[in-house]
């Protein structure tokens, strides 16, 4: 099974598929999210490491990572499972197998007593770019759009601009949210640290030529939920 990091986010999470390092706006990548209350961290991991080695999860083509929540608001959520999913065939077949493996279910008994599920959502990718082999740190902005095509074509002239001054830190995209509830979209931002984080967030000022640009061309069609920081802390594949 292939490794593939995320986070997000987004809690978003954030989440790239293959082809790390180039800009893609016609992949059929799927993310699951599932948010958690911790009350034991170690055993919530430790639920996981038992459950990917067992056979039905080698069976699956998904890869999973968790996250830790550095800063969500008053969300009670602490941690985050994001499974990755190449596409929509891929997804309904890990579903198909979990169903009837008992080893998922050990699993979901272990993690109910180590943790309190919080919120869980689907989302898909729409556009991702940069490489996220080289980002611990992610920052997501969960948002309600009312134009999706008119909000892609303006965030990618507004990513694209960046980029060619060397601005932008890390991996970065856009999701759609297919089911849940709260948000309809989240963009993304990866850094290898929080410095650099930092530096790219004191850019998003009007200051900023490029992002007066962009969000004078989105900011009636755009509304921020919330912000979020998150750092991965284990990758399973």
């Amino acid at each position: 099974m292939k490794k593939i990091l995320i986070t997000l986010l987004a809690v978003s999470g954030l989440a790239l598929a293959d082809g790390h390092g180039n800009h893609s706006d016609t992949n059929d990548v799927y993310y699951s999210y599932y948010s958690l209350t911790a009350n034991n961290p170690s055993a919530v991991v430790a639920a996981m490491d038992k459950f990917a080695a067992s056979d039905c999860f080698e069976k699956q083509k998904a890869a999973v990572t968790l996250v830790g929540e550095l800063f969500n608001g008053k969300s009670p959520r602490t941690h985050t499972f994001v499974v990755t999913h190449n596409n929509a065939k891929e997804m309904n077949e890990s579903f198909a197998i979990n169903s009837s493996c008992p080893e998922y279910a050990e699993f979901l008994t272990a993690l109910a007593g180590a943790s309190q599920p919080t919120e869980e959502w689907l989302a898909k990718s729409l556009f991702e770019g940069g490489d996220w082999t080289k980002d611990t740190v992610f920052q997501s902005f969960e948002i309600n759009v009312k134009n999706e095509d008119a909000y892609l074509a303006a965030y990618k002239e507004f990513t694209e601009a960046m980029t060619k001054k060397g601005q932008i830190p890390g991996a970065y995209g856009v999701e759609r949210v297919v089911a849940g509830e709260g948000f309809s979209h989240f963009a993304f931002i990866g850094a290898s640290n929080l410095e650099q984080l930092m530096a790219f967030n004191a850019l998003l000022t009007m200051k900023n030529p490029d992002f007066k640009k962009f969000q004078t061309k989105i900011q009636k069609n755009r509304k921020v939920v919330r912000r979020i920081i998150v750092m991965p802390i284990k990758a399973w594949n």
